[in-house]
């Protein structure tokens, strides 16, 4: 599938990435933490004998404070513009994150 014209920032790609054993354990190790180095609001990993990148445009909200397209834009009734992680980063616990 072509998508140029359709992703207007990196932020609107989902990625699956497809890659032999030895780089997706790699990239397995950066678990959740792998859509800030590669800049995208998704990636999926899956196994394959050579790598590959498919790239597609997301079908979520853009959150305004974050800018990532998320499903959970609007979960919260008294912030229907941002999206589940910016709502416990700016009123709960927060993320963990451990390598980006």
């Amino acid at each position: 599938m072509r998508t140029e014209g359709k992703v207007g920032s990196s932020l609107q790609a989902n990625l699956t990435i497809a890659a032999p054993a030895a780089d997706h354990a790699l990239l397995a190790s950066l678990g959740d933490d792998l859509r800030f180095v590669t800049i995208t609001s998704v990636v999926s990993l899956a196994l394959a004998d050579e790598l590959a990148v498919q790239v597609t445009p997301s079908g979520a909200t853009k959150c305004e404070r974050c800018w990532h397209w998320r499903d959970d834009v609007g979960h919260d009734p008294a912030h229907p513009t941002i999206c589940g992680r910016c709502t416990s980063n700016l009123h709960g616990a927060g993320e963990a994150r451990k390598v980006a």
